[in-house]
C-alpha cells in the first residue's frame, strides 16, 4: 500500500512539473496574483478610507504585510479546495471515474494523496512570491514571519484537506456535473476573514467560521503581523486547534467518503 501511495505523489508531482513547464504563463500568474490583489484592496482603501483606519480597526501594526500574506493565504486556500473538491468532477468528465473508484488503492486515500503535491505547490508559489515585498517593507524579520506563515499554512492545509475531500464526497454522490467547490470557496473565504473581521459577520456565521481551518491561518497570519515578535503561546493554541481540526474532518470525511461511494454505487453514479 505504501508503494502504491507514493506512485500516486511522484505521478502527481510530475504531471504537475510537466503542467507548469508546458504553461508558463499561468505560473507568472500564480506568482503575480497576490501583488494583484494586495494593489486592488490598498488602492480601495485608500480611495475610500486610510491605512491608519485599517490598521486601528484590525488591530495590526502592518497592513502591507497583513494584506499581502492573507492575499497569498486566500489563493493557496481556494487552490487547495478546488484540487480536491474538483477531482471527481474533473474524472467523471473524462470518464476515468470508475476506474479509481476500483483502484487498489482506497478511494480516500487517491483523494488525498493526488492532492497534496498541488497543494504543496499552491501553497509554496503564492507564500514565495511575496518575499520580494516582505523582505523590503521588513527585512530579515519579515522574512522569518513569512516562512512562519508558511509553516503555518502547511498545518493549515492538513485540516483543510479533510474539508476539501468532504465536499469531494458530496459531489461523488450527485449525478450532475455541478462544481461545488466553486460555489463554496468565496463563502468559505467570507467567514474566514482573510479581509475583514469576523466580528461583522452575523452571530450565526462566527459560529460556523469556528470550525474553517482558513480562519485560524489568518489569526496566525495577523498575530505576526501585529506584533515584532510574536507570542509563542498565542501560535501553539493556533496550531493546537488545527492538530483538533486535522483529526475531526480527515475523520469525517474517510467516513462519509466511504459511505457516499457505497450509496453512489448502488444507485449508479458512478
Amino acid at each position: 500500500m505504501s508503494i502504491s501511495i507514493w506512485m500516486i505523489l511522484k505521478a502527481n508531482f510530475y504531471s504537475l512539473f510537466c503542467w507548469y513547464k508546458n504553461n508558463k504563463w499561468l505560473l507568472i500568474s500564480i506568482l503575480i496574483w497576490p501583488y494583484l490583489m494586495s494593489f486592488v484592496i490598498l488602492a480601495m482603501g485608500i480611495l475610500y478610507g486610510n491605512l491608519e483606519s485599517f490598521k486601528e480597526r484590525l488591530n495590526i501594526a502592518n497592513p502591507v504585510l497583513y494584506i499581502l500574506a492573507t492575499s497569498a493565504i486566500a489563493m493557496s486556500s481556494v487552490g487547495i479546495i478546488d484540487a480536491v473538491a474538483s477531482f471527481t468532477i474533473y474524472h467523471r468528465w473524462i470518464g476515468t471515474l470508475p476506474y479509481l473508484v476500483l483502484a487498489p488503492v482506497k478511494t480516500y486515500k487517491i483523494l488525498l494523496f493526488s492532492s497534496i503535491p498541488e497543494s504543496i505547490i499552491s501553497i509554496t508559489l503564492s507564500i514565495v512570491a511575496v518575499i520580494p515585498a516582505v523582505m523590503y517593507f521588513e527585512g530579515l524579520l519579515g522574512i522569518a514571519k513569512i516562512i512562519m506563515v508558511l509553516l503555518i499554512v502547511y498545518m493549515g492545509m492538513a485540516p483543510l484537506l479533510g474539508l476539501s475531500i468532504l465536499i469531494a464526497s458530496f459531489a461523488l454522490g450527485v449525478r450532475g456535473e455541478e462544481n461545488i467547490a466553486s460555489s463554496l470557496s468565496p463563502f468559505i473565504l467570507m467567514i474566514s476573514g482573510v479581509f475583514y473581521p469576523i466580528e461583522v459577520l452575523p452571530r450565526v456565521l462566527q459560529y460556523v467560521s469556528t470550525v474553517m481551518p482558513t480562519r485560524y491561518v489568518i489569526e496566525a497570519t495577523k498575530i505576526l503581523a501585529t506584533y515584532a515578535i510574536p507570542e509563542a503561546k498565542l501560535l501553539f493554541t493556533i496550531l493546537y486547534l488545527l492538530a483538533i481540526l486535522t483529526i475531526g474532518y480527515n475523520s469525517i470525511s474517510a467516513l462519509t467518503l466511504k459511505s457516499i461511494e457505497k450509496w453512489a454505487r448502488r444507485r449508479g453514479g458512478i
